[in-house]
């Protein structure tokens, strides 16, 4: 993941050998934006062009009664007040628009592939004469989506449905209609039905919530100050009786949300209420919430006990929110997220177990996701669950969480692009997964999967089509696994072997990058961000270098940069005699001591910076004096930014200027990613969309 650097007059130079092993200028990576660019005379302003970024649907819930056909609901685009439901027959790899209408989605169901509920509120702005929001609005299928239809409206503090053949449950919640109120009374809503009619059949001073099978049995608990106690019901919610108590550890407040999953048949031949999550929102800060649990019952209700959901992190974070779902096999699905702007990564934790065991203390974790949480999850069985991540994404698993396939968006790079010719290009993570490799051949209009490597990609280079080297990090990685890991391709990228550990220990790394003969060089770094390539660090810099591809690592010099600080990528390219076999030349992003940003550029001898023509926060340096110098402007919070991008081919001595416009919906939180073949051919990737240029970056198509 790339971090866009602050925007701050900026001055290049060009890269220089450096002490005894290497060469010094640094280069990485940067974001790069989508925007098209166009150069302007002498004396005449540049004109600036317009990239759009592609639609950003937001999806709410997901529905999948069979492995490969469900339903997903949200909104077709960013802020958009209107509620759209997709259909897929192909286990998310195509999608049919079936129902599209105006309001906020709320909440879906489905009980078969013929059969599926869902629940939309009237746009925010709409209100009932006493100030509170509008009815919901009920609608449904019974022919697998080929016809919706309004079947009921619905009191305006209801928020949540759910169906088990015709029985339906409804949960009222004034707080969470309108959350300036402080009394919030719930109410428990029945229909026999289909969800035509519905009878209150519970009511509670605080919030409640249900569950409920076919046959009619219905579960509900009622939070009470730090006490949540159950209850069930065997004729549809007419009568009532006790269950049992389960403890907070902290109390609860109006807020708290809590998940019913019933469990399959015991022993006696009918199902009990097995499980049940607790997430209150009141209770969250920075570095987590105290209120995000899971509690089991091994006796269908009476007595429970919390789940331990290990988090095995170095650092003081805890759960940011708390997902769940149950399989009809009786598989369970659990999910915590952890706040990427106080905590390091992983930020998605999962957690699967199989069908009910004796125990049932803990929950065995899985592969983590990197970069994004997951809000929400359906599980279809043991093997197979949909997720919906923090980046608007939808995900799939086929087998048991080990590995996650993007659905929604199509896939994409979002951390790193290397193009390798006006029609090839290899990029790292997408929007879900940050470990993954993807790779396009028709000159980006589709994106490819090709592998996932664990942790971070934060390097992606390659030197010839078929050779190429991946670095990966990996915070609190397991047991014997160093924190930095080199891949190395020989097939463009299919497949990967692991090249062994990078030098540095725990420090930050920049690089390595790689000449066609297996000469490299990175740069270790005193303090940094490791997942974020081309966030810059501290000193000390030094310098690396290897002629085996990474099999063994020479200790080089440090970079003389007394106490100016790295705050930008680096980019470094081969050059002639500066280290035997092999030279470097790079270009760097420094703070000064005076605290002005420059990109320094050294040629043979001591570093020096020349006058700059931009905010160059972002560098590419493509050899013999040739290289790309750009930076992102944002125009106030309302989705565009503008793309100032400068090229020279003689050091830095002069630059061609161009800049762009990048559209995107505001607060999409889009990472430009730009890339150079050489200095005519590049792309630009931003938003899902991919742009390339034959001019240098004045036209993209």
């Amino acid at each position: 993941m790339l971090r866009r650097s602050r925007h701050i007059p900026a001055l290049a130079v060009a890269a220089c050998g450096l002490l005894a092993a290497a060469c010094s200028a640094p280069a990485s990576t940067a974001p790069a934006s989508t925007a098209p660019a166009s150069t302007a005379s002498p004396g005449q302003a540049p004109t600036t062009r317009t990239l759009t970024a592609g639609p950003t649907p937001q999806y709410t819930a997901v529905a999948f009664p069979r492995p490969a056909a469900g339903w997903l609901l949200g909104r077709p685009g960013f802020g958009v007040a209107r509620a759209e439901i997709w259909h897929s027959v192909t286990a998310g790899r195509t999608w049919q628009p079936q129902w599209q209408g105006a309001g906020d989605p709320l909440a879906l169901s489905a009980t078969d592939p013929a059969h599926a509920w869902a629940l939309i509120a009237c746009p925010g702005s709409a209100l009932e004469p006493d100030g509170t929001s509008c009815r919901r609005t009920l609608i449904g299928t019974t022919d697998a989506g080929l016809h919706w239809r309004v079947i009921a409206r619905l009191p305006a503090a209801v928020n949540q449905v759910q169906f088990s053949g015709r029985l339906g449950v409804a949960t009222s919640d004034r707080c969470l209609a309108v959350p300036s109120t402080t009394r919030c009374p719930g109410q428990l809503l029945v229909s026999r039905d289909g969800g035509a009619h519905w009878t209150p059949v519970l009511a509670a001073p605080g919030p409640v919530f249900a569950t409920a099978v076919a046959a009619g049995q219905m579960w509900a608990a009622e939070p009470a100050g730090s006490v949540i106690s159950f209850l069930t019901s065997t004729d549809s919610g007419r009568h009532w009786r006790a269950l049992g108590r389960a403890t907070s550890p902290w109390p609860l407040s109006p807020d708290v949300r809590l998940d019913l999953a019933v469990g399959p048949p015991g022993p006696p031949g009918s199902p009990g209420l097995t499980w049940v999550s607790v997430f209150d929102q009141l209770s969250c800060a920075m570095h987590g919430c105290s209120t995000a649990l899971l509690l089991h019952s091994q006796d269908g209700g009476p007595s429970w006990h919390q789940v331990t959901l290990a988090d095995n992190n170095p650092d003081q974070c805890g759960p940011g929110n708390i997902a769940f779902s149950a399989a009809p096999d009786g598989s369970t699905w659990a999910a915590t997220g952890r706040n990427g702007a106080a905590c390091s990564p992983p930020l998605g934790l999962l957690y699967r177990s199989g069908p009910p065991g004796a125990s049932q203390r803990s929950l065995p974790a899985l592969p983590p996701w990197q970069l994004t949480q997951v809000t929400s999850l359906d599980a279809v069985s043991g093997e197979v669950a949909y997720a919906i991540g923090g980046q608007d994404l939808l995900a799939r698993t086929g087998d048991g969480g080990l590995h996650w396939t993007e659905l929604r968006p199509a896939p994409a790079p979002t951390g790193l692009l290397d193009v390798l010719g006006p029609a090839t290009a290899l990029g790292a993570q997408d929007a879900g997964d940050a470990g993954a490799i993807l790779r396009s051949a028709d000159g980006g209009h589709t994106w490819t999967e090709l592998a996932h490597l664990p942790g971070v990609v934060t390097q992606l280079d390659f030197p010839a089509p078929a050779d190429g080297v991946a670095a990966t990090y990996q915070a609190g990685a397991p047991a014997g696994t160093p924190p930095w890991e080199l891949w190395r391709s020989r097939d463009g990228g299919l497949t990967w072997q692991a090249a062994g550990a990078l030098p540095g220990g725990n420090t930050d790394i920049l690089g390595p990058w790689f000449s066609a003969s297996g000469h490299g060089l990175l740069l270790t770094v005193a303090a940094g961000i490791p997942w974020e390539p081309g966030s810059g660090g501290t000193p000390p810099i030094r310098v690396w270098t290897t002629a085996d591809w990474g099999s063994s690592w020479s200790r080089g010099g440090l970079l003389p940069l007394d106490r100016d600080s790295l705050t930008g990528p680096a980019s470094f390219t081969p050059a002639g005699g500066l280290v035997p076999g092999v030279g470097w030349s790079g270009w760097l992003v420094i703070d000064t001591a005076a605290s002005a940003q420059h990109v320094a550029v050294a040629n043979g001898g001591p570093l020096r910076l020349l006058p700059a023509p931009l905010n160059a926060n972002n560098v590419q340096l493509l050899g013999h004096g040739t290289g790309f110098a750009w930076g992102l402007e944002d125009r106030g919070g309302s989705g565009r930014s503008i793309l100032a991008l400068s090229r020279t081919t003689d050091g830095g001595h002069s630059w061609r200027h161009s800049s762009t416009m990048l559209v995107a919906p505001p607060g999409a939180g889009y990472t430009p990613l730009l890339d150079f073949s050489d200095a005519s051919h590049g792309w630009l990737v931003y938003g899902g969309v991919t742009w390339r240029t034959s001019d240098g970056g004045i036209n993209w198509t």
